[in-house]
């Protein structure tokens, strides 16, 4: 999807007469808990036309240490319909006094789209300072003219976790022909001041101290202050587009965006009809053409135009073997009709945080495209961007929220699968002899299921050198780790990863007199505390529960036995379970058990001490060490 507009709406400031910004002048309350504190975040926005818009961003910064850099946003977007001018930065001292002037010719100039980009024409101004002192306050103002009208930008007057806002400005005007709509969110709490009438708002917000980041707090877009403003009636890149919801976005990014684009050659669809001659099952029909995407096609970005938002045509896909992720989505969606199987083209907001589409405001959103197949038993769920995902499986990257499907009546809101708590499943087994010299030897086996499949599987993509460093970094709890062999097996069938990993320790036993101790859980070792807080702020949040199960069998030095087995270890709480129990096979083998289950959620910060206490436990358990005797 087109970077340049998305970031746009989301980071937008103006210009306005030099103002001097003396870092002394802040209020205390502001400096407390602040990497940062945004003097000025000002919009200006001017929608005199359906095709016409231009925007003025001004924002005045006071950087107060290094972690607050990320804060400056030192960049303007612009293609070949956005015309940036008036771009200038100053930067002032602690003292308020310029010290540098940055003009646009020292800005530098670069793509916008990444390395994986075939096609883009998006580009970006950057400035770079590097600073001699804390604090300095960066000032930075541009204005830029555009015909796109889908995205309007929005503002967000409170930046993120430990940064302040000391005066932030929103002012839209619209052409009165046109209609709009807008949505606040999250202005509860805030000293926030409005003004508007038919073709205007007039938003804005002053001395808002920095919340202090805490351990597991939630998104800070969860509860940021956001104004949503949209169109009835647009623009995007030539093309005019209409939407008052999402079953009318839907309805025109079909009509508009994707119709006509899913004919295929003859001699591909001949060659599919081959391939699936003899099969009458659907399910089996859709695995096979998923399969057959994987193995032909590749994944190459396209940002260009309209091709930022629209597909290429899957006759195209078909011919250079390669798309990007609205160009494979739509040739899949092509090779499925061809068999008479219905699927949808569906547009997300892919990445970890769980972002789904805004409830109740349609609006141009999202970065990426996958493919909602209705079926008998429930809907499938297609990422056809990789060679390697298993059929069926969406990751981390885009599961467990709400996205747009696409269809020929109109946009529906669906959730895509979630992965929950016994489904994140990692199963753990081990064989481990102990020597009376204190070596460690050991064969392992983990097996791996949905999210924890997909945290493992990057080690399918390594060599023998990486898979090395990986164990012996993924087991840190070992000292003198060496690793004889590891064979890795991808069950893309049933979603399942099994790792066998031969390997050794020395030292991992060590001796106090003529008594040895040890530790019996070698490969599964919790020590996560999260902080303690004399007084927790926010709430917290668990975002993906888990369940580890291990199972190791321990066999004892020559001519050593244990006394004493410690008791079994069960707690059950709220966020989750543990177990932990050690037994005795015979004189020479000890059975370790454990089990883990994290449970997701959001929890109050009443509950945050107890959740400590839990992780306490667990590492206090882990860390068990046991004493053998001769």
């Amino acid at each position: 999807m087109r970077l340049f507009l998305f970031l746009s709406v989301l980071f937008t400031t103006i210009s306005s007469a030099q103002v001097s910004y003396p870092s002394t002048t802040i209020k205390k309350s502001l400096t407390e808990n602040a990497n940062a504190v945004v003097r000025l975040d000002e919009t200006i926005v001017e929608v005199s036309a359906l095709n016409k818009m231009q925007v003025t961003n001004h924002r005045v910064i006071t950087i107060f240490k290094k972690a607050g850099e990320s804060s400056i946003r030192p960049y303007a977007f612009y293609d070949p319909n956005t015309k940036l001018s008036d771009i200038q930065v100053l930067v002032y001292g602690e003292d308020g006094k310029e010290i540098e002037k940055i003009k646009k010719k020292d800005f530098h100039d670069v793509s916008a789209v990444d390395g994986g980009t075939l096609y883009g024409d998006s580009r970006v101004k950057i400035f770079q300072y590097t600073p001699t002192s804390y604090p300095y306050t960066i000032d930075f103002s541009y204005t830029y003219t555009t015909p796109n009208t889908a995205f309007l930008p929005r503002w967000v007057p409170v930046d993120d976790y430990m940064v302040s806002t000391e005066r932030s400005v929103f002012k839209m005007n619209i052409a009165k022909e046109l209609k709009w709509r807008f949505k606040e969110k999250n202005f509860t709490g805030y000293p926030i001041t409005k003004k508007s009438n038919e073709s205007s708002v007039h938003y804005e917000m002053i001395n808002v101290p920095a919340q202090k980041i805490e351990m597991l707090s939630p998104s800070f877009q969860n509860f940021e202050p956001q104004l949503l403003v949209a169109l009835e009636n647009f623009h995007l890149e030539g093309v005019e587009g209409y939407a008052h919801d999402w079953n009318t976005m839907g309805k025109w990014q079909y009509s508009n965006l994707l119709v006509n684009r899913d004919k295929l050659p003859q001699s591909t669809l001949t060659s599919i009809n081959k391939e699936l001659a003899g099969i009458d099952n659907n399910l089996e029909k859709i695995k096979r053409i998923y399969e057959f995407v994987q193995n032909n096609t590749r994944y190459i970005s396209v940002q260009l135009g309209i091709g930022g938002w629209q597909p290429i045509s899957a006759e195209e896909v078909d011919r250079v073997k390669y798309g990007d992720c609205k160009g494979l989505t739509n040739y899949t969606k092509a090779l499925l009709k061809s068999q008479g199987i219905t699927s949808y083209y569906s547009v997300v907001h892919a990445g970890p945080s769980k972002l789904g589409m805004e409830e109740n405001f349609a609006i141009m959103q999202g970065n990426h495209v996958i493919l909602n197949v209705p079926n008998e038993d429930g809907d499938i769920w297609l990422e056809c961007t990789s060679q390697d995902i298993p059929f069926g499986f969406l990751s981390d990257f885009t599961d467990d929220r709400d996205v747009l499907v696409i269809t020929p009546e109109g946009g529906k809101i669906k959730h895509t699968e979630a992965y929950l708590n016994d489904q994140n499943l990692q199963e753990t087994k081990a064989k481990i002899r102990l020597n009376a010299n204190g070596d460690l030897t050991a064969e392992v086996s983990i097996i791996t299921k949905a999210i924890q499949y997909d945290q493992h599987s990057s080690i399918l993509q390594m060599s023998e050198k990486e898979k090395d460093e990986y164990y012996k970094e993924y087991w840190d709890n070992i000292n003198g780790l060496k690793i004889t062999e590891s064979l890795i097996t991808n069950d893309k069938e049933n979603i399942e990863l099994t790792e066998k990993v031969s390997l050794s320790a020395q030292a991992y036993v060590s001796n106090f007199g003529e008594d040895l101790f040890f530790k019996p859980n070698a490969f599964n070792v919790s020590n996560f505390v999260p902080d303690r807080y004399r007084e927790r702020k926010l709430p917290f949040q668990i975002s993906r529960g888990y369940t580890d199960y291990d199972d190791f069998i321990i066999e004892l030095p020559v001519g050593y036995k244990i006394d004493d087995l410690p008791e079994k270890v069960t707690i059950n709480t709220d966020f989750g379970n543990y177990e932990m129990s050690v037994e005795k096979l015979n004189d020479t083998e000890l059975h370790y058990t454990r089990k883990l289950k994290i449970l997701n959620g959001e929890y109050p910060k009443e509950e945050y001490d107890k959740y400590r206490e839990f992780r306490r436990a667990i590492k206090k358990s882990d860390n068990l060490k046991l004493i053998l005797k001769k």
